[in-house]
């Protein structure tokens, strides 16, 4: 089993996804891989790499707005804590370095390079 800690994944936007009328007690699929369709939410996107969603339960504590990070790389999963903020250079130099980066015209089925978070044709 892959650690998930070592996964890079794709990031589909540089900042929160503002998600209301969340029931308290509720659970929710989040996207870790940055692939789904249905972000912030898991819609199964990740098959075929070694990324699983995180299982969320929505907090009793009533609470009308919820920023849910959309950007994958939050230090408190799924609750946005900022880090995309100083994440753009980062990613850039994720990818341009990835060992894997002569592979990445060939990727096909994979979906994404998990070394650095790159993928094909987004």
């Amino acid at each position: 089993m892959t650690d998930q800690s070592a996964l890079k994944p794709h990031v589909p936007t540089y900042g929160p996804c503002s998600i209301r009328d969340l029931k308290p007690g509720e659970v929710k699929l989040w996207c870790t891989c940055g692939l789904s369709k249905n972000q912030p939410w898991c819609d199964g996107s990740h098959k075929g790499t070694s990324f699983r969603p995180l299982k969320w339960t929505v907090p009793e504590h009533n609470q009308t707005v919820y920023l849910i990070c959309a950007c994958k790389y939050t230090r408190c999963p799924p609750i946005c804590d900022a880090t995309h903020i100083s994440l753009t250079s980062t990613i850039k130099n994720q990818i341009e370095n990835c060992p894997l980066k002569q592979e990445h015209s060939n990727i096909g089925d994979k979906k994404l390079c998990q070394q650095c978070g790159f993928v094909p044709d987004w």
